[in-house]
């Protein structure tokens, strides 16, 4: 499989989505760590408009011996490509949090639409129905992601930051049974 499936790029964060790429110097999703400043390591780049940068990964990888597929879904933040010109701002460092929150939720949703599926042929087939959901997955989280930053104005509009973080805690919290990355399938 390839190490990355593919690259957008996206206004205030860059996502990477891969099959099990490298996983060094990467910080696996903690609902209960939270991101600081002193988390983006990477250099900022003085061209770009925005004042800060949050680089997450989610990363797909299987196992299967022919009668189980072990699955493992893992959403990554990626300190060494996530930068930020300030270390003063408390309301865009809440703003690039959310961006991390957002990509775990849609882990999550990942995660229980490949539990919820009844899988009916070998292993390679499912492998390929998984695949398609992750694509489809991959896209709904950068169009949502679009959208938080446009209705936020990226942290400016305080009160709309407010309204998104709410909605994505409690949307976390629905799906907070699919926050295991590990998933096992029975293949039959």
């Amino acid at each position: 499989m390839p190490s990355i499936n593919s690259i957008l790029f996206l206004p205030l964060f860059l996502l990477l989505f891969s099959f099990d790429g490298d996983k060094k110097e990467l910080r696996e999703y903690d609902e209960k760590k939270e991101l600081t400043w002193d988390d983006y390591k990477a250099r900022p780049n003085k061209a770009s408009s925005f004042k800060a940068l949050t680089v997450t990964r989610t990363s797909f990888s299987a196992n299967s011996d022919g009668k189980l597929l072990q699955l493992t879904v893992q959403n990554y933040f990626e300190p060494q490509s996530s930068w930020t010109k300030t270390d003063k701002n408390q309301e865009l460092l809440d703003h690039e949090r959310l961006h991390f929150h957002i990509s775990e939720l849609f882990a999550r949703k990942l995660r229980k639409q490949i539990l919820q599926t009844k899988f009916k042929s070998k292993a390679q087939k499912v492998m390929d129905e998984i695949s398609k959901m992750y694509e489809v997955n991959i896209r709904e989280l950068t169009k949502f992601q679009r959208l938080y930053d446009r209705e936020t104005d990226h942290s400016i509009a305080v009160k709309e930051q407010k309204n998104w973080e709410a909605k994505i805690r409690s949307e976390l919290a629905d799906l907070h049974e699919f926050s295991n990355p590990v998933l096992e399938i029975s293949l039959k």
